[in-house]
């Protein structure tokens, strides 16, 4: 049985959310690109700023970039992508997961950008205009995308090499203590686990205030366009904030730091609405303070939810919509069990969350990076991810995270 069935009493549970998911053994392109635009072509995908990209527009983008990025089109095994959140970083990394390359994320706000470029010198690079900056600056000469010769995509390859595909290693993302390198089934993962836990309606949009390159932009974007939603981006301050202004989006994702530069002090504070649908998910990497939770709700006037995660293994623990919750990060998402480690050592502590003053989070889910990653005090055992996050339980199953180790 799951450890988060075993620890979240079933009470507390939001009503009509699967706790174990399936993932299927698709292509990402598949899933959130060719299907979508089969469904509805011209459905918005994308939009950024006056540009809005449809269903059938980001298929035929994405086809001319994993053409450029086909067979003929490089020598290399891998290629690079830096992007910032914008329609072109969108289509860039999609392109860039339907080819047939190994996929180096890079997001050109990390502090990770050189190291993670001066990892893998001399392969092709492509992106937005702010990522094709970090490039040049890095030493990297950006390819040209031929948007008039589309290349095989992904669901092209040979019969019988598609589900080695999408298990191998192929995409890399800076995480929190190197680059991780995850497969298109544990990317798809996580996304899957987000769907799910915050359902997202088919028709709505979906604000994205992070690079598509970094995990928990790329998990949203890959969460909305599964749900048929559309994705809104924008960077942080003043553009995220005209952005949620002009498309009231359903969901806004942004990290509680990015927040702070797009509506604390800065933004207009609006009377609080219950019931308006609109709902803002503050992603964080470790312990927040719930006064600035509260400081977001009331400049947006939505309710904050928190969702803590990592590049190395997704969405971990969210807050659900259905629940107001100001200091408790919430409960496991679906497919992810939380279970509580010895700080010191990193081994698993074999006594409920709720009977012990703090421990350090570790987690098993088909979303945890393949390799590459280091996993915190400790050795792993198997797929198991020591976060380096402290974090204590209320009887009710809810986690506060504490402190970081």
């Amino acid at each position: 049985m799951p450890k988060t069935i075993a620890t979240t009493p079933s009470w507390y549970w939001p009503d009509g959310v699967p706790r174990v998911l399936g993932t299927p053994p698709l292509p990402l392109a598949r899933l959130l690109v060719d299907r979508q635009a089969e469904r509805a072509p011209s459905r918005p995908a994308v939009v950024c700023d006056d540009r809005t990209i449809t269903a059938d527009g980001l298929a035929a983008g994405v086809a001319a970039v994993a053409g450029a990025l086909g067979p003929e089109g490089t020598g290399s095994e891998t290629v690079a992508v830096c992007a910032g959140p914008s329609a072109d970083g969108v289509v860039s990394v999609l392109g860039a997961l339907a080819s047939r390359r190994k996929v180096l994320l890079v997001d050109p706000g990390s502090k990770a950008v050189a190291d993670l470029l001066a990892a893998t010198p001399g392969v092709p690079a492509l992106g937005d205009a702010e990522g094709v900056a970090a490039l040049a600056g890095a030493g990297f000469r950006p390819i040209t995308v031929d948007d008039r010769e589309p290349g095989r995509t992904v669901d092209d390859r040979e019969p019988g090499r598609t589900g080695e595909s999408l298990t191998a290693p192929s995409v890399c993302l800076a995480g929190g203590s190197g680059p991780v390198w995850h497969s298109q089934r544990s990317l798809l993962a996580g996304a899957l686990a987000l769907r799910a836990f915050f359902d997202p309606a088919a028709g709505s949009s979906w604000l994205s205030v992070a690079s598509p390159c970094s995990w928990d932009g790329l998990c949203t974007v890959v969460c909305a366009l599964l749900a048929g939603a559309t994705v809104v981006v924008a960077h942080a301050g003043p553009e995220a904030e005209e952005a949620f202004e002009r498309h009231q989006p359903a969901w806004t994702s942004v990290g509680l730091g990015n927040a702070r530069a797009s509506w604390s002090g800065g933004g207009r504070k609006r009377r609080r609405q219950t019931g308006t649908g609109q709902r803002v998910l503050a992603t964080v990497d470790g312990p927040f303070e719930p006064d600035e939770c509260r400081a977001l709700a009331g400049a947006t006037g939505a309710d904050v939810l928190t969702m803590f995660g990592t590049a190395e293994a997704g969405p971990v623990l969210a807050s659900h919509p259905s629940w107001h919750l100001d200091e408790a990060v919430g409960i496991p998402v679906p497919n992810m069990h939380v279970v509580p480690a010895d700080p010191d050592t990193g081994e698993p502590v074999d006594v409920l969350w709720e009977l012990l003053d703090r421990a350090m989070v570790s987690v098993w889910a088909p979303s945890l990076a393949l390799g590459g990653f280091v996993p915190g005090p400790g050795a792993p055992d198997g797929r198991r991810f020591v976060t380096g996050v402290l974090a204590a339980s209320d009887p009710n199953g809810m986690l506060y995270l504490v402190d970081e180790w």
